[in-house]
């Protein structure tokens, strides 16, 4: 006996297989947390919210080109085997600083057989409602060495090879650190143990500082 064989395929409605994948699409959101709008034709992923904090904090972090020319004086007072900077103070011109001045103190061993000796110290670079906090420490990679040019005073005593470390900062220099390079030459006129003296000097401060808000 032969069963009738209906000459028509079964077809699924196009609106039936629409109303599947979206359903389908909504099931697939809901798992993730994602709920559609009612009536909506499309729903767009929503990025995870934790990517938008980083790239805040990301924004926040800033590299600032820092530049300084500074002139002062410096008092100087000699023992027999070193020599300290009591006072160092001068003002000049600093990025985001306009009108700055300088204010520190140092170190350095003086034993008159060497052309170079290396330096300690700390100071303050302060203009605008801003400042920078910066260290010079001999053991660093970079110590900083103080040369003179010559074995009888007078001589010129020239500094190239400086570098001071960024310890803290306030206003447009909150939150700074980095390192900055300073070159500065001034006149050695004795170095008699238990003389002293005030020295003029300029120097050019220069380096890259990073800040985070």
């Amino acid at each position: 006996m032969r069963v009738p064989v209906s000459s028509h395929k079964m077809s699924t409605p196009a609106s039936l297989v629409r109303k599947v994948v979206s359903i389908g699409a909504i099931g697939v959101l809901a798992t993730l947390g994602v709920t559609a709008p009612s009536g909506a034709a499309s729903v767009k992923p929503v990025a995870p919210a934790a990517h938008t904090v980083l790239s805040s904090h990301a924004a926040k972090t800033k590299h600032v080109v820092f530049k300084a020319t500074i002139s002062g004086k410096l008092a100087l007072l000699w023992a027999a085997s070193s020599v300290a900077a009591s006072s160092v103070t001068g003002s000049g011109a600093a990025t985001n600083m306009g009108t700055a001045t300088l204010s520190g103190s140092g170190t350095a061993p003086f034993t008159g057989s060497t052309q170079c000796e290396p330096m300690t110290g700390k100071g303050r670079l302060s203009g605008g409602g801003s400042t920078l906090s910066i260290t010079v420490s001999p053991s660093s990679a970079n110590a900083a060495q103080a040369c003179g040019a010559g074995s009888t005073t007078p001589t010129p005593v020239t500094v190239s090879k400086g570098v001071a470390k960024v310890t803290a900062g306030t206003g447009k220099y909150k939150g700074a650190t980095g390192t900055l390079n300073f070159k500065t030459v001034f006149v050695v006129n004795s170095t008699t143990s238990g003389s002293s003296e005030s020295d003029s000097f300029t120097a050019t401060i220069t380096g890259t500082l990073t800040i985070k808000g």
